[in-house]
């Protein structure tokens, strides 16, 4: 059973781990337990398996949660805990097992950003009770370090390639989307959120005269609300007519924008392995992406596309591959093939079944080794 919270409102590992649920359901009897919540995604939650306990808030879904895992605690042989604010509590206190508790991102240091360092650090030592008992599962080499003390196993995020053979044409993909023929297109997804640092984008639209850029994803949600997007406009006024801000789109539409765009941006201050950028080098858009560890394990600079320090070189790098149009085909290519080659939803799938296999039959899994060295 995957027990999560908020599938309606989509988010990068909610969507990721409704792929892996649904893949699994070819292979082995799997059902989905979340809260219900108000979003574009919400028609997620009617599909097969997918079980509605109770309405998404703070903190009585985890009671709703923990009650429904109750119910159900002795019908599954493994529980994979999604969400570590509602699902994860909920399952320590309902006394799940075994489990697998799957972690996207670091929960402590997210509280630290939205909260302050007196929720982070709360947050810290809350997580320890609540990792306590279960394999730990992160996406990236760099989260593993972060929870090193759990000893917890590297299974990448896979992309389904199929979304990305028969991408529409450009021209097809913006006259679908709306988008001019006729300028350089720089492309973003993500949520519009200070850690995602929308900022440096918009430094490098105004550095890159005739540059258009498409920022996909939301710009409201429940603690930012739409501050960080109204600064944003405040403080770019400029070039406000070079940026077109969709909000959340559909998951299937994401495929639309990058098979329009020419260039993909990702300036985030902290990820763990993000889909973003593995889902534009499936679509064969050169990335440029900021300097943090997370993205040496899918970028190798030069090659598989570049890595900026700040907003200006991340423009500089703009720029060189707008003048170039070999090294953009060039970039984009071999992002593709490592995509390919190393970070496919069959893959991802077969690295969870085989982790639930050993820990069903109650043997202690390997820890996997991700490696950061890229083959291209």
């Amino acid at each position: 059973m995957f027990v999560g919270a908020h599938l309606g409102k989509g988010g990068g590992l909610a969507l990721q781990s409704f792929q892996l649920f649904l893949a699994l359901q070819f292979l082995i009897s799997a059902e989905y337990l979340c809260l219900g919540s108000p979003g574009i995604h919400s028609s997620l939650t009617e599909q097969p398996g997918v079980m509605v306990a109770g309405d998404l808030q703070f903190p009585k879904g985890v009671a709703i949660l923990r009650d429904a895992l109750r119910e159900v605690r002795d019908d599954y042989d493994l529980f994979q805990i999604i969400d570590p604010y509602y699902g994860l509590p909920a399952a320590y206190l309902a006394r799940v097992s075994p489990r697998v508790v799957n972690l996207g991102t670091d929960p402590r240091a997210e509280i630290g950003w939205r909260f302050g360092r007196v929720a982070g650090a709360l947050t810290r030592m809350g997580m320890r009770p609540l990792l306590s008992e279960g394999v730990v599962v992160v996406n990236s080499q760099t989260l593993a370090e972060r929870f090193r003390y759990r000893h917890p196993r590297v299974i990448r995020n896979g992309v389904d390639i199929r979304k990305f053979e028969q991408l529409p044409s450009k021209t097809e993909a913006r006259r679908s989307r709306g988008l001019p023929q006729d300028r350089t297109i720089l492309a973003f997804v993500g949520k519009v959120i200070p850690v995602k640092r929308i900022e440096w984008i918009l430094e490098v639209v105004r550095r890159t005269p005739g540059a258009l850029a498409v920022v996909v994803g939301g710009y409201t949600e429940p603690f930012y609300r739409d501050a960080y997007y109204r600064r944003l406009q405040a403080r770019y006024p400029n070039v406000l007519d070079r940026v077109i801000f969709t909000g959340e789109v559909l998951w299937p539409e994401v495929a639309e924008y990058l098979a329009a765009a020419d260039i993909f941006l990702f300036p985030s201050r902290f990820e763990g392995l993000p889909n973003a950028v593995m889902e534009a080098m499936a679509s064969g858009l050169p990335v440029v992406a900021s300097d943090i560890p997370p993205h040496h394990e899918l970028i190798q600079h030069g090659r598989t596309g570049f890595l900026a320090s700040d907003s200006e070189s991340m423009a500089d790098h703009v720029g060189e591959l707008i003048r170039d149009p070999r090294l953009r085909s060039e970039i984009g290519e071999s992002g593709r093939r490592f995509v390919q080659g190393h970070l496919t939803a069959d893959l991802c799938t077969k690295a969870y079944l085989d982790l639930y296999q050993s820990v069903v039959n109650g043997n202690e899994p390997p820890a996997p080794t991700l490696h950061t060295s890229l083959d291209v």
